[in-house]
């Protein structure tokens, strides 16, 4: 510990130290690197271009949830699942400087320790391609499950979920549309457009009944892994000063690893074609003015394996509000 704060304070030390200039400098070049690429064209200027302000700040309201089902429908042995979590909502506090944005989050249950999930999305996206991360880890996973022997009421607490959805893709009109414009606006959609959309998803995860459930319940443990590729279609329709995205990207999965243990009986199951992770995108900007906009955006991922008789399904949404200066 002593040495942690030695080193810190060498740091701390050594900063203040460092010449001023040399700061100044390695800020202006940095700043003249982000600035080449921010004005750089790739784009149709007649469609997209770049906000007049540099700076972005924004406040959001974000609003998330997810949920599965399990069904196993074989000569009368039924088996049925159906569990979802609690609504997760936060507010975020975020601001980016040409194009550059980090965040926070405040999960106001959280604070008054009502709440023990934790969620993580990240994204990087410009007018050509898109990735999307997001990973949550709950406890509030809830709900009923039946055998062809009994039927349980599973509560909170009781299971343990850990999911990772990865989207990627690819914009073929990306010199026309513009996905950022709609979900960062970072850029500025000026005339309505729309592309032909090329992704791959990756799904992987667990759900596990954890100790703290009572010897009655039913016990319950999920494994899944799954990659698909796929193509899609999204639109921008642009109307005075509003902005309205619509996009739809299914993949049909060419790996699956899925392995469901319900009451002591285990289910492994196995790509079924056509087995999909569908992804879903929507969102509405009204520009106030140059410098003020509000708006909401919502993203849906939501995978089927299986058949009507024999099927595991999760959907995993958020949507959010936000408000936005432009400094």
């Amino acid at each position: 510990m002593k040495r942690a704060c030695a080193v810190i304070l060498m740091l701390m030390v050594s900063a203040c130290a460092f010449p001023q200039s040399k700061i100044k400098k390695l800020y202006e070049r940095a700043d003249s690197i982000l600035r080449v690429k921010y004005e750089r064209v790739t784009y149709d200027t007649q469609y997209i271009s770049r906000p007049d302000k540099r700076f972005l700040l924004r406040v959001r309201g974000n609003l998330s949830g997810n949920s599965i089902r399990y069904k196993n429908v074989q000569d009368g042995n039924d088996m049925h699942a159906h569990l979802s979590t609690d609504l997760r909502g936060t507010i975020s506090l975020g601001a980016s400087y040409m194009g550059i944005a980090a965040s926070f989050s405040i999960n106001p249950a959280k604070q008054k320790g009502s709440s023990k999930d934790y969620e993580f999305n990240a994204s990087a996206s410009s007018n050509r391609y898109i990735i999307e991360l997001g990973y949550q880890r709950t406890n509030t996973l809830a709900g009923d499950i039946t055998t062809p022997t009994r039927s349980s009421h599973i509560d909170k607490e009781y299971l343990k979920m850990k999911m990772l959805n990865i989207t990627g893709c690819y914009i073929f009109n990306h010199r026309r549309f513009s996905y950022p414009a709609a979900f960062s606006q970072s850029y500025i959609q000026k005339h309505s457009a729309g592309s032909w959309l090329a992704g791959l998803s990756f799904l992987g995860g667990s759900i596990n009944t954890t100790e703290e459930a009572p010897p009655e319940s039913l016990e319950l443990h999920i494994k899944v892994r799954s990659v698909a590729i796929g193509g899609g279609y999204g639109y921008n329709l642009v109307h005075r000063k509003w902005l309205f995205h619509l996009s739809l990207l299914p993949t049909i999965v060419v790996y699956n690893y899925s392995d469901v243990t319900i009451g002591g009986k285990n289910v492994h199951e196995y790509t079924h074609f056509p087995d999909m992770i569908v992804n879903c995108r929507a969102a509405i900007v009204y520009n106030i003015s140059p410098r003020f906009f509000v708006g909401t955006t919502a993203i849906v991922n939501s995978s089927v394996f299986g058949n009507f008789n024999h099927y595991t399904s999760q959907t995993r949404w958020r949507t959010r509000a936000f408000f936005g200066l432009r400094l």
